[in-house]
């Protein structure tokens, strides 16, 4: 992309390029006017695509996002990430077609991203376009690509949801933990029983689906997390990062439901001469875990029931969790080790509506606390 710029009385304009894999610059200056270094880059750039046109990919935007993910990606990624990229890689491959990847330029790309604002959340493009924007990078440093399109490339879409209504506030966390609690009575009452371990373990979704009974300790009041279970492949797979292998302390009244629930299981896998050749603590009437499509059904249709007073889909019974916990003041290097984060800045950008409650909170506190000085 062209720079131009004033220099002391005159104009000059200086462009970056790839050449054999390597960046280089060309410059120009002494323009008496801003769009005489304006044509001059143009005509520059026109110039390097053309000699470079024989190294330039030819291979349309899906087929070139195709070949970088199997490259760059593919070895490293579990399931789930690898859907994500495919879901990309259709949005690109629908609105580009048949287009080659390096005829692209920034007003296309533009475009694309304005077209898709239209009906996306701004989290849903921002995704989109980080990962489009990785292999556009990659192209351009290789030489495949002759500009990077995506760089400078203003985001927008939808809103998103709101920080409180990802999570229940208590009441209806305990509205919702009581009636799954007292609505346990056979096996098609597991999402039940998933609902209470979620919010008293703040859980991912795969990993709950991938609990087995060798990791619940009532010994030691102790879920075990050391994989998951990937629903839509019917597979094991590793936890989300080296942190999400954990053992999570809970109360008493989890491991109550839990033997509640180990007896309901053994009944029904007894009654119809069943095993349960993966040990799945959350096995369905098909002695197969509940799709998370089936789970978010059923917390639907309990808010249309009025059982609680906000819509909620399972991950946000981990939030409710987490933000329960730093909200009763339970420090943050734990709630963050106990979620299975990396660190604890994700924890806290994602719970930011939680520390700017409680910063507000420690104002009005130091203030009351100076309030005394005068009042002494």
């Amino acid at each position: 992309m062209a720079s131009i710029y004033k220099r002391d009385k005159t104009w000059a304009a200086m462009l970056s390029y790839q050449e054999n894999g390597r960046r280089k610059r060309a410059s120009k200056t002494g323009f008496s006017t801003k769009s005489g270094a304006r044509a001059w880059a143009t005509a520059k750039e026109a110039e390097l695509q053309k000699n470079g046109s024989s190294k330039l990919s030819k291979q349309n935007v899906s087929d070139y996002f195709q070949d970088w993910f199997d490259t760059y990606k593919a070895p490293r990624l579990a399931p789930a990430s690898h859907r994500r990229y495919m879901a990309t890689k259709a949005v690109i491959g629908r609105y580009f077609g048949n287009r080659a990847v390096s005829s692209i330029d920034f007003d296309d790309y533009q475009k694309f991203i304005n077209d898709l604002a239209v009906d996306h959340s701004i989290a849903s493009v921002q995704k989109i376009h980080g990962q489009f924007r990785s292999a556009i990078k990659k192209g351009y440093q290789t030489g495949k690509i002759p500009i990077d399109f995506t760089e400078g490339a203003e985001l927008s879409g939808l809103p998103g949801k709101k920080q409180e209504e990802k999570f229940l506030d208590l009441d209806d966390m305990e509205k919702l933990l009581n009636y799954s609690e007292e609505n346990i009575y056979d096996i098609t009452d597991v999402t039940k029983a998933m609902f209470v371990t979620a919010l008293l373990t703040g859980m991912r979704y795969e990993e709950v689906i991938g609990l087995t009974w060798d990791c619940v300790s009532y010994r030691h009041s102790t879920v075990k997390i050391n994989k998951v279970w990937y629903y839509i492949d019917s597979d094991w797979g590793p936890t989300k990062n080296e942190q999400s292998n954990r053992i999570i302390k809970a109360d008493e009244s989890l491991f109550e439901m839990l033997k509640k629930w180990r007896k309901i299981t053994d009944d029904f896998l007894k009654s119809h001469h069943y095993t349960n050749p993966h040990n799945f603590v959350f096995l369905s009437r098909t002695r197969y875990p509940v799709s998370s499509k089936d789970v978010n059904t059923e917390l639907k249709k309990l808010y249309r029931d009025h059982v609680f007073s906000k819509k909620i889909t399972f991950h946000g019974l981990r939030h409710t969790h987490a933000s329960y916990l730093l909200s009763d003041g339970v420090p943050l290097p734990y709630v963050s080790k106990r979620l299975g984060h990396a660190n604890t800045i994700v924890t806290q950008t994602t719970y930011a509506h939680v520390f700017k409650k409680k910063r507000m909170q420690d104002e009005n506190k130091a203030i009351e606390a100076l309030d005394k000085l005068h009042k002494k």
